[in-house]
């Protein structure tokens, strides 16, 4: 607030004022104009050092031109173009800075024209380097030391012109720092004299301001105080006038913030505007009078106003007291008395028809709780001194409790819940009525009470009322117990039903109810499923089910149906043609029963559709075997002394042949008897490999105990004169010991080590490497039958001549071979071997290969106990 119009100026501080202040200024100009100088000179200082600066950079950049190195790398253009452009661009920057430092120095700006011009030379002949590559390398180094010539003539006169900008710049640089010493030693002085001045003034008028300053500050901050912590409106106005001198309205030029809180009126807003514009309890001249009689007579007046604010009638008593130069209005808002005086003449005409009301509630409701089987109870909040409900007190319970817990009402009022019923903290029950009162959500809940005899159960509910909750408890033991009952029944027909619903459908069978003398039957879900229908899609009967049975099978069945209708158990099987036209055999079998005094029979039907298939295939099968048995046995009878015997005779006459007339014989005969030789040695190689893998029998039961590790050094003895003879290296981890046939085994690994010799690389000797490793089964990454925790992973690898991956399944199989009989010995059986002796021990074998490169062979065999 403005006090100036409240007190009266002080003549004396004014001619000190205006005094001082004329002092002031003119001290403070003539130190602005010293300060100004010395600004002047420091900023000429300032110059100089950038121009050193900029010159500076200048001998940098033209430094790097005469780098040998920077030279070399443009001319074998090894330096990016790139990277010259930002060197290019920092001498054009190094120009344009000197040319803005000594635009106002004529001489400089004229010096800076050719050392300009040299720059951009330099730049040019710089690039000029790498042009020079002739064919003749003499011509190319001549030219190379005239360009360099020529970079040097133009270095020196870069520097010559920088040296002369720099001497001047030198002579400047003195004469300025004399001229700053000088600004600089008098600005100090000139500083000084402000501030004697300045506080020879403040001090003359200080003792004659002190005391009215101190009255106003003490007055003004008592007046703010009142002014802020007021709970009435104060204003203050200034009257405005017409040209007759007479008062047509006040200006408002203090509003404190109570005119917001009451009015809506922004103080800040309002100030300097008039009365009759903004206040809505003055709204013409007459209501101005109060104002106007109070200011013209210097008299305290009184009076009451009404206002309507927001849609709502607001009323204040004002008091306007004539003050200075204007009124200070004071407003009290008595809207709040008014209205509580109305309201007290309407609540004690309510009261008066509540109490009668109340009176007449209280008798009902006291003989509906004498009448109710229900507990009722009504409990109030105890809270420490965080707010926290930590208890409750009784206020009111029926006489129902009586029978419960034998509690007599009048004797348990007033106390607390945790003296009377202590176990409620035991449960969830306290929690529940804290969160009713607390969330004033209705809340239900569910408590067993033991009287010693047997356990009750009781339903309660607890609303909030108040700061507490009332609470209805009903007894439900009864409603309980039958639930209980109910829910446990429900259970077990549930585990029932799911166990034979999941039955039916594993085992494929159905049940029904057949109630014989009404022909009317009920089927389960699975035995429509098995006729190819939906649950219940039709209607089930002796005569429906008949449409369903094979032609073939009717007469049969209707012996069946006669049989049962006389009470007859059977037990038989037939054909059915079900929705879809399919056949499957059922097998039906039932017992009767009476049921609610009608007779029924319970029976079960089975699908044995697929049993009796695999019956009729497995006879087949059997047979089968029996005749492919029959076949082998043969076979092998022949194979080992029918087809051989022929074969020995071949190579018994062509040794008589050769020796009776091998002499006589030509060149080309004895040339056929040799491929005749050989073809008997195949053929018997061929026999031989035939019994060998006609013999492998997977029925085989005598595995014993084998120590592979011997089974390899076996094999290496019989193999020895090969292995000296192809300079090969057979090297092997540790081998596991394993449950096996022990002839099976060293056919396996004489296969697939002979193999790896046979088909060796010509190039290089070969190096055959044995791995092994425990492997679990969830580890393994090829897909086949498994039936071990763990297996026994063996590698064989070689370097010989490899094969094509894929091929690498096709090499198992009997008489497949990769190369032809005349580039590589053998029959084609002996991979083939190799997989049914791993199939004999239930492992598994493939094979990896690269041509050119080499083999690898790997077997897993199962880990199973030795004894």
């Amino acid at each position: 607030m403005n006090f100036k119009p409240i007190y009266t100026s002080n003549t004396v501080y004014i001619i000190l004022l205006i005094t001082g202040i004329t002092l002031l200024l003119f001290t403070t100009s003539m130190a602005y104009r010293q300060f100004v100088l010395t600004q002047k000179s420091a900023e000429n200082v300032e110059h100089s050092l950038r121009v050193y600066n900029a010159l500076g950079d200048l001998t940098t950049h033209y430094t790097k031109a005469k780098s040998e190195e920077l030279r070399t790398d443009l001319q074998t253009n090894k330096t990016s173009q790139h990277a010259f452009q930002s060197f290019k661009s920092e001498g054009n920057a190094i120009i344009d800075t000197l040319k803005i430092l000594t635009k106002d120095n004529n001489i400089q700006s004229l010096r800076l024209k050719p050392l300009s011009g040299l720059i951009d030379k330099l730049h040019d002949q710089l690039v000029n380097l790498e042009l020079l590559n002739y064919h003749d390398p003499e011509e190319t180094a001549y030219a190379l030391r005239l360009q360099k010539s020529k970079i040097r003539h133009t270095l020196n006169d870069i520097e010559s012109i920088k040296n002369r900008m720099l001497k001047d710049e030198e002579r400047y640089m003195l004469n300025r720092e004399t001229e700053y010493a000088l600004h600089k030693s008098l600005t100090p002085t000139m500083l000084l004299s402000v501030a004697f001045i300045a506080l020879l003034i403040f001090i003359l008028s200080f003792f004659r301001l002190y005391f009215n300053k101190f009255r106003i500050k003490k007055s003004e901050a008592f007046l703010k105080s009142v002014l802020s912590n007021t709970d009435n409106i104060v204003n203050y106005y200034e009257p405005v006038f017409n040209k007759d001198k007479q008062i047509i309205d006040f200006k408002i030029v203090f509003a404190n913030e109570c005119n917001r809180e009451y009015l809506g009126l922004e103080p800040d807003k309002i100030i300097g505007k008039t009365v009759l514009n903004e206040y809505p309890f003055f709204n013409s001249y007459n209501e101005l009078l109060e104002l106007i009689k109070s200011y013209s007579d210097q008299t305290k007046i009184i009076f009451d106003r009404q206002a309507l604010v927001d849609n709502k009638k607001m009323r204040f008593q004002c008091i306007a007291t004539p003050l200075s130069d204007g009124v200070l209005v004071t407003s009290r808002n008595t809207t709040p008395e008014e209205e509580a005086k109305e309201m007290e003449i309407m609540l004690k005409k309510r009261l008066e028809n509540q109490n009668l009301m109340l009176l007449d509630n209280a008798a009902f409701l006291t003989n509906i709780f004498k009448s109710i089987s229900d507990v009722v109870m009504h409990f109030k909040s105890i809270r420490d001194t965080n707010g926290k409900i930590i208890d409750f007190e009784i206020l009111f319970i029926n006489e129902k409790i009586t029978s419960i817990t034998a509690d007599i009402p009048e004797e348990v009022k007033n106390k607390k819940i945790s003296e009377v019923y202590p176990l409620i903290f035991n449960s969830d029950i306290f929690e529940r009525l804290v969160a009713a009162v607390e969330n004033g959500k209705p809340t239900e809940y569910e408590t067993p009470f033991d009287d010693g005899n047997k356990t009750h159960w009781f339903h309660g509910t607890a609303i909030k009322l108040g700061d507490g909750v009332t609470v209805t408890v009903r007894d439900i033991t009864e409603k309980k117990e039958r639930e209980n009952e109910i829910i446990e029944l429900n259970e077990e027909l549930t585990i029932h039903n799911s166990i034979l619903i999941d039955a039916e459908r594993i085992g494929k069978s159905g049940s029904f109810f057949w109630y014989l003398g009404e022909d009317v039957a009920v089927m389960s879900d699975n035995f429509y499923t098995m006729l190819g229908y939906e649950p219940n899609e039709f209607e089930f009967s002796f005569e429906r089910f008949r449409e369903f049975i094979h032609p073939e099978d009717m007469e049969s069945y209707l012996k069946d149906e006669k049989a049962i209708k006389g009470l007859g158990i059977q037990e038989n099987i037939y054909r059915v043609i079900t929705k879809h036209g399919e056949i499957k055999h059922f097998k039906a079998n039932g017992q009767f029963i009476f049921k609610n005094g009608k007779k029924v029979m319970i029976g079960v039907v089975q699908d044995v559709t697929q049993s009796i298939l695999v019956e009729e295939m497995l006879l087949k099968t059997n047979l089968d075997l029996k005749n492919s048995n029959s076949e082998l046995e043969s076979f092998s009878r022949v194979a080992s002394h029918d087809l051989q015997e022929p074969l020995r005779k071949i190579q018994l006459f062509i040794l008589r042949i050769e020796e009776l007339d091998g002499e006589t014989l030509s060149d080309k005969s004895k040339e056929y008897f040799q491929r005749v030789i050989s073809a008997v040695k195949r053929m018997q190689s061929l026999i031989e490999n035939l019994l060998a893998f006609s013999r492998i029998d997977s029925s085989t039961t005598n595995f014993e105990k084998i120590d592979l590790n011997q089974i390899l050094l076996k094999i290496m003895d019989d193999l020895a004169t090969t292995i000296h003879d192809t300079d090969a290296k057979v090297i092997s981890n540790t081998l596991p010991t394993v449950n096996g046939v022990v002839f099976q085994m060293e056919q396996l690994f004489t296969n697939l080590v002979s193999n790896a010799l046979k088909y060796r690389n010509s190039n290089q000797a070969p190096k055959i490497q044995i791995t092994y490793s425990r492997i679990e089964t969830s580890a393994l990454h090829e897909k086949f039958m498994t039936t071990a925790r763990f297996y026994h992973k063996i590698s064989i690898v070689d370097n010989g001549i490899g094969f094509d991956s894929q091929h690498a399944e096709k090499i198992f199989e009997v008489f497949q071979r990769l190369h032809q009989k005349t580039d590589y010995s053998g029959t084609g059986i002996g991979l083939a071997i190799c997989r049914k002796i791993v199939d004999n021990h239930n492992g598994f074998i493939h094979a990896k290969g690269d041509i050119g490169v080499g083999s690898e062979f790997i077997i897993y065999l199962p880990e199973t106990p030795i004894n």
